[in-house]
């Protein structure tokens, strides 16, 4: 894909009147391999990131970068070579995410719903319903969620229902919250339980009568994802769009797909942080009276704060390629390899989730008070890890962890 292309695919728009969203005006590009994923994806990227300061500080919905992503191919990444697409490796996946992040976290949280329907169609999809809906990823189609709900005594509980009627059609009725790219997409994924109170994916147009998706995401960070509101009132399914997702859990590879999609996410605001700490601290930052040095480069306590947080972010970067590849290495494979990539992913989420947070803070400690000005839009990158590091707290890994070292009884 040439830079032209993406240049074209990228150029401004006007929001879609009452968020219209329509079906890509042109073919999406075909991506051939892993080595032309990443690729495509640094040149998405470059263009991304001029405009992210802007999007976060105005909340500018980026319609413009998503129709881009649409058209990239990036989108069907995970797409079997069986159904026309690159079924590109999960490290490439990682990748791709990371490096989108770095240039937009809002973008990069936008991938996770499209990996994880993408992996249950290829689990449990019948023929007929992997060709209507892989075509429909790879000819550019965005695919947002509704699975989480709001309030209840605890998360994790799905209270909207599926229940079928006596023509052999459905009918859905619930609302969901954190509906992140419900939005932006084509279809989205409605989680559900059906008479029997078994899991169920129903797998909606985003324009079906009876859908409503409310714009109404006001988090302090990540805020152009438009991860608000859905509600469900009475829609229509067909039969043909509805996936069993209890049994997806079972047989799927997608276990360990959050995880690692939002480890990735992480490390892309670690790296745009930790970049932007140096970059403001070689060009503005000021030698302290007291360390008696005329730059802040040649303090001792700002080096050794820079080559802290180096070191902790080429940690996550190493952690997150180790877990993908024994996520790669698991597709298929027993319950061991799956528990160890479940291991290596959750000690992934932790140190990506720790150098987020880390470098998004050191970046003021470094730069000092002029840095907190608004016109240099630093905070994005705070509100953006303290936003995104809390989906699934990294507090629960730690058990996980050490149950199963401990269990093994050595370290490798």
């Amino acid at each position: 894909m040439s830079n032209t292309d993406l240049h074209a695919a990228t150029s401004p728009s006007h929001e879609p009147a009452a968020y219209r969203v329509d079906p890509p005006a042109m073919p999406a590009h075909r991506i051939a391999d892993d080595a032309e994923a990443i690729d495509v994806a640094r040149q998405l990227a470059a263009d991304f990131r001029t405009g992210a300061l802007l999007r976060d500080r105005e909340r500018r919905l980026p319609w413009a970068e998503l129709d881009a992503l649409s058209h990239s191919g990036l989108l069907a990444l995970r797409v079997p070579r069986s159904h026309g697409g690159a079924g590109v490796s999960y490290t490439t996946v990682g990748r791709v995410v990371a490096t989108v992040s770095e240039a937009d976290p809002s973008l990069g949280q936008l991938f996770l719903s499209i990996l994880l329907a993408n992996a249950i169609v290829e689990a449990v999809g019948t023929p007929a319903q992997q060709a209507e809906l892989f075509g429909k990823v790879l000819a550019g189609w965005r695919w947002g969620n509704g699975h989480a709900e709001a309030g209840g005594p605890r998360s994790g509980v799905t209270t909207t229902t599926l229940v079928r009627r006596a023509d052999g059609n459905y009918v859905l009725d619930g609302c969901k919250f954190y509906a992140t790219g419900a939005l932006f997409s084509h279809l989205v994924s409605v989680g559900a339980v059906d008479e029997v109170g078994r899991a169920v994916t129903a797998v909606l147009d985003r324009h079906a009568p009876g859908l409503s998706i409310v714009d109404d995401w006001d988090g302090f960070g990540q805020r152009t994802t438009a991860s608000g509101t859905l509600v469900a009132e009475g829609v229509v399914v067909e039969p043909g769009r509805v996936l069993d997702s209890e049994r997806a859990r079972a047989i799927s590879g997608s276990f360990g797909l959050p995880d690692l999609v939002h480890s990735a996410i992480d490390l892309g605001i670690a790296r745009a942080a930790a970049d932007d700490a140096i970059a403001y601290t070689r060009g503005r930052a000021r030698g302290h009276g007291r360390a008696g040095v005329q730059q802040a480069v040649d303090d001792p306590y700002v080096r050794q704060e820079v080559g802290n947080l180096v070191v902790r972010v080429h940690a996550a970067e190493a952690l997150l390629e180790r877990g993908t590849r024994l996520f790669d290495a698991a597709q298929g494979g027993d319950a061991a390899a799956r528990d160890e990539a479940t291991v290596a992913l959750a000690e992934a989420k932790i140190l990506t989730t720790e150098a987020a947070l880390l470098a998004s803070n050191v970046i003021f400690q470094l730069g000092g008070a002029s840095s907190t000005r608004a016109q240099h839009g630093l905070d994005r990158h705070w509100r953006n890890a303290r936003t995104h590091t809390v989906h699934d707290p990294v507090h629960w890994k730690y058990p996980l962890i050490g149950g199963h070292y401990l269990a093994r009884g050595r370290l490798a």
